[in-house]
């Protein structure tokens, strides 16, 4: 009985192990997509902010507030980002989208 008791223990601990090592990478893998999203922010879109929206521009602190404004303007009202010449390629549409859904956004 004792034998099984201590197998519990340890299964518990390793499973809890697991499971909060798993936790962490997944909280890295949030942190390296915010910053790849947050450079295609700054590369295509805060040129033209810091220009024409009151010098409201993207940062790493406030670009979450404004992701359902940045779906509704880049994904379906298309008119984000502005200009021929500053199109988003196809992986920095899928960065932004994978970025978009990865957010708890009602």
């Amino acid at each position: 009985m004792s034998y099984l008791l201590i197998l519990i223990i340890l299964f518990t601990n390793w499973n809890t192990e697991i499971n909060l090592s798993t936790y962490i990478d997944s909280i890295i893998q949030k942190v390296e997509l915010k910053k790849e999203v947050y450079l295609i922010l700054n590369t295509k879109y805060n040129f033209c902010h810091a220009k024409k929206k009151n010098g409201v521009i993207f940062t790493l602190d406030n670009m979450n507030s404004f992701s359902t404004s940045i779906e509704q303007q880049v994904f379906i009202n298309k008119k984000m980002p502005k200009g021929r010449k500053n199109k988003l390629n196809m992986a920095e549409e899928e960065k932004l989208n994978t970025w978009i859904n990865s957010l708890d956004n009602p």
